[in-house]
């Protein structure tokens, strides 16, 4: 049931970005998260630093869709590792679609409400001969 709630919660912060739900995405999320986003230089502490890049992304990218390819979740009492990888399209400026292939290391905390991310090393699946 846990690893359900957490795959499910991964799929409703992509939906989120997709549908610009900026609230959704902000509780998705610890006040006191850490880690780092796809262009991090350094590491994200807390809610805010976080809905910063979350910002950027919402104005300047359309999401269309994505993917989760593989996913596995790892418990240790009231908190979980995740990995994944996914795959996010979005609009480009002329219109046509982009992927933008993704892989994550998730820390995932279980709180009052139920498991919520507190973590994260997302970053750009990098192409087959950087790998």
């Amino acid at each position: 049931m846990d690893q359900k709630e957490i795959v499910a919660h991964i799929h409703g912060l992509f939906q989120a970005y997709i549908n610009k739900d900026r609230e959704t995405i902000r509780r998705g999320h610890t006040t006191d998260w850490r880690g780092f986003q796809t262009r991090s230089t350094k590491i994200v502490r807390g809610i805010d630093e976080y809905m910063q890049a979350a910002d950027r992304v919402l104005e300047t990218m359309e999401g269309v869709r994505y993917e989760l390819h593989d996913v596995e979740v790892q418990l240790y009492g009231d908190v979980a590792v995740v990995y994944y990888v996914a795959s996010y399209w979005v609009r480009g400026k002329d219109g046509s679609k982009q992927l933008v292939p993704l892989r994550s290391v998730d820390i995932y905390r279980r709180e009052s409400g139920g498991w919520n991310q507190c973590g994260s090393n997302i970053s750009f699946v990098p192409p087959p001969d950087e790998a």
